[in-house]
């Protein structure tokens, strides 16, 4: 399976975001991690193993985004308007 890790600066945000991208081809699937996870959780928890057919025949393409909500809407100790500007 073709696998590849980006980092790329996110301007909106001030930070630097991470996900990577499974598969050479086919319909994009964007993944979201759950509640304050990482880009790597869905691989993590067997997710693009259960689709590696779909990925490795070129159907699917996964993208597993990296999430924000620690930093914004589970935040407790940052002002309400800090956490709802970053969510």
């Amino acid at each position: 399976m073709d696998v590849s890790y980006h980092k790329g600066h996110a301007r909106n945000l001030g930070r630097d975001m991470e996900y990577k991208r499974y598969g050479h081809a086919g319909r994009p699937v964007v993944v979201f991690p759950t509640s304050q996870g990482r880009f790597y959780q869905f691989e993590d928890s067997g997710g693009v193993g259960a689709l590696a057919e779909f990925v490795d025949t070129g159907r699917i393409q996964l993208f597993t985004l990296d999430g924000i909500d620690s930093e914004s809407f589970f935040n407790k100790h940052a002002d309400p308007a800090h956490r709802i500007a970053r969510h």
